[in-house]
This record gives C-alpha cells, structure tokens and sequence, in this order.
C-alpha cells in the first residue's frame, strides 16, 4: 500500500512538471517525465501495470496540455502495454535495455504524435520536427532512464538500511 502511495504522489508530482511547461530543459531537450514513468512502470509491473499508467498518465498530459486531445493516452497507454510485455523477453534490469527501450520507446511515441498531428491538424511535416526534437529526446531519455532507475534502487537501499537500522 505504501508503495502504491508513493507512486502516486510521484505521477502526480510529474504531472505538475511536464504539464506547467517550467523551462526547456537541458539543450533545448525536454525529457517527457510521464513517458520515462510509463516505461519503468511497464518494466517493473508488467503489462496492465504498463498500460494502465500509460492510459491514466496520458489522460492527465491530455487535459492539461494544449494539443491534440488522446494522443498522449494513446501512445501512452501502447508505449506501457508494450514495455510490459517485454518484461519477460528481456533484461530490463540492465541499463543498456532500459536505455535502448527508452529511446525506442520515444522515437516510437514521437513519430505516432507527429503523424496523428499529420492527420488530424495542420502540419508542417514529419521529418523535420522528427530530427529536430524527438530523435534528441531519444538520446536524452536513453540516458535518463537508466540514471533514473538507478538512482531509485540507490534510494531504496538506503531507505531500507535506514529502516532496519531503527528497528535494531
């Protein structure tokens, strides 16, 4: 229940940061937190873990983001479903999986948002925006997700060590 709890508390704390729209990031990249959450949900959780952070994450990026209204539960929810169904294929304990899923995931979700916009709305094309800022939010995400998923069991080594230590 605790950990339920805190997972919450953290969808929601990144909610408030990718939607308050704070900055722009670091070189111009701005990481999307939900996307990065929806993957470590996935690989952790499994498929419906995966999927129903994708589809709920998605839904509050959609509300409170301008833009074009279910894309981001859509690719959201597929990018959580599919992430949790690789959990049993591969070693997603591994940094060098975790990167390349993250950055196969965000050229993955980028490409359907560019070409869902392609469809829907006016367009200036896909190609440009798709070089421009969602093949360097790959390589950004890559890095991020492995740091990220590390520095989490790092915490919670400490906390647990923490914790055991009181009880003594």
């Amino acid at each position: 229940m605790r950990r339920r709890i805190t997972a919450l508390a953290a969808a929601a704390a990144l909610v408030v940061l990718q939607t308050s729209g704070a900055g722009d990031g670091i070189g111009g990249v701005r990481p999307d937190l939900l996307l990065l959450f929806v993957l470590a949900a996935g690989m952790r959780g499994g498929e419906a873990a995966g999927a129903l952070w994708g589809l709920a994450l998605g839904f509050a990026q959609d509300t409170f983001s301008a833009g074009l209204p279910g894309t981001g539960m859509l690719t959201k929810g597929l990018v959580g479903l599919a992430a949790g169904s690789l959990r049993e294929r591969l070693d997603c304990e591994n940094p060098n999986t975790q990167g390349l899923l993250a950055a196969g995931a965000t050229l993955a979700d980028g490409a359907a948002h560019l070409a869902l916009l392609a469809v829907f709305s006016e367009s200036e094309g896909l190609l440009a925006p798709l070089l421009g800022s969602v093949v360097p939010a790959a390589a950004a995400h890559g890095a991020l997700l492995p740091a990220a998923l590390a520095a989490r069991r790092v915490l919670a080594r400490r906390l647990a060590r923490r914790a055991a230590a009181a009880a003594a």
